[in-house]
């Protein structure tokens, strides 16, 4: 991560603000861990918010889908004026009277008398078989699984990104923290060889060789400061909040040696073997959509004219076969089959890519481990430098830019420390979420 930034003022600022931000933050840290901010990140994320109600949705879809399996029922009442439907009383051939609906005829006076025709029913259908309905559940059922899928995979590439936005935060602390113990050592050396050179033990020109040790450890400082702010900024983004002042990352994730398994990862791989289901599922509700439908249908009211009601009723079986649709169903079945050949091939490439990150996180943590000794070693030894080069300069014997370089060695030394076991828990993150 590259940060440019424009430090004005005098030196003894910078010391004071060096001073400010980091001893006394010491006593006020506010250590935030990893799993606390991936939780508040889900939390906060409004693209997992999104997921969730695609889940939601494609619940309800699926409860819409079974309502077709279910019996309906309506009430239809109407009302009417118009002319005709008389209701006459006749008598039948064996000497029944009974009551018939006819029209008058235009040559009769009542032909355009209007009359009150009304019915109430309430109707009822309850399908015996449905092919149809039964291919549409199944396929709104393997869309919900398909978002369920989903949602994991978008909380792997939430807490993906929370993690490296953490361990970024905290390689930048450290080098901070580091940088800022060598600028106060060095302004301790300066205020020492100033108080040796008022009593004469030093010339004059050791001074300014301190002050100029001492700046260059400072301008170290305030760029791994700078640096650290805006490591923190970006995960602050990542997470969705602003952490405190005085937060500070979790140094002993360093030592992390494993973590639990999880199938986030694997589920990016079953999110699209479920959209290849669903696809699959899709592309037979279609050719469903030409299977016949059973259905007994009943219905029950009255109906009747001005002030004559009749009893209504009726009950049977419906049979609907679709004949020809202009081959719609075909198309879409074939669109379907093909976003399923699709997301099969994304499946089996999405598994070659998750082995060979596996492999790949395997490796980086066998060679942070080898690099680690070193860097420890390296360290020891830088330090040591430091101490010999100090012994050698207070007993006459050296010179300070001897202890300067020495002193920019070990923090070059720390620094590259940090990076590898900064890498290996990143090794370990990405190891736990892949196998």
């Amino acid at each position: 991560m590259n940060a440019v930034c424009k430090w004005n003022g005098r030196a003894s600022t910078v010391v004071v603000v060096l001073a400010a931000t980091f001893a006394p933050a010491a006593a006020a840290a506010e250590v935030v861990t990893l799993e606390e901010l991936e939780e508040l990140a889900l939390q906060n994320q409004a693209r997992w918010e999104a997921v969730d109600a695609r889940s939601a949705r494609t619940a309800a879809e699926v409860d819409a889908a079974r309502a077709g399996k279910m019996p309906t029922f309506w009430l239809d009442v109407t009302g009417v004026a118009a002319p005709g439907s008389d209701i006459e009383r006749v008598q039948t051939v064996d000497g029944r009277d009974v009551n018939v609906r006819a029209s008058p005829t235009f040559r009769e006076r009542t032909a355009f008398r209007p009359n009150i025709r009304y019915d109430g029913t309430v109707g009822m259908r309850a399908p015996l078989y449905d092919g149809q309905t039964r291919a549409a559940v199944e396929a709104a059922e393997a869309y919900r699984a398909s978002a369920q899928a989903s949602s994991g995979a978008s909380r792997h590439a939430i807490v993906a990104l929370v993690r490296v936005s953490y361990l970024d935060w905290l390689a930048n602390h450290l080098v901070y923290g580091h940088a800022a113990t060598s600028a106060q050592e060095a302004k301790a050396q300066r205020e020492r060889i100033a108080a040796r050179v008022a009593d004469g033990d030093r010339p004059g020109s050791e001074l300014d060789a301190a002050r100029y040790e001492e700046l260059q450890a400072e301008l170290v400082a305030t760029e791994a400061l700078a640096q650290a702010v805006v490591a923190k900024r970006h995960l602050e983004a990542a997470v969705g909040i602003e952490l405190s002042p005085g937060a500070e990352p979790d140094g002993e994730l360093l030592q992390i040696e494993s973590q639990d398994a999880s199938t986030d990862a694997r589920l990016e791989i079953a999110a699209l073997e479920r959209q290849r289901d669903a696809a699959r599922q899709e592309a037979r509700m279609h050719r469903k959509s030409r299977a016949p439908v059973l259905a007994v249908i009943g219905q029950t009211g009255v109906a009747g004219v001005n002030d004559s009601v009749f009893p209504m009723y009726r009950l049977g079986l419906q049979l609907a076969v679709p004949l020809w649709d202009g081959g719609r169903a075909a198309a879409m079945a074939h669109a379907a089959d093909a976003q399923a050949a699709e997301l099969e091939a994304r499946a089996r490439d999405t598994e070659v890519s998750l082995n060979g990150e596996q492999q790949r996180a395997i490796l980086d943590r066998k060679h942070a481990e080898e690099q680690l000794a070193l860097a420890d070693e390296l360290v020891a030894v830088s330090e040591k430098r430091i101490g010999q080069t100090q012994a050698s300069y207070d007993l006459g014997a050296g010179n300070l830019e001897a202890v300067a370089d020495a002193r920019a060695a070990h923090r070059q030394a720390q620094s590259r420390r940090v990076q590898i076991q900064v890498a290996r828990a990143d090794a370990v993150l990405r190891l736990g979420g892949l196998d």
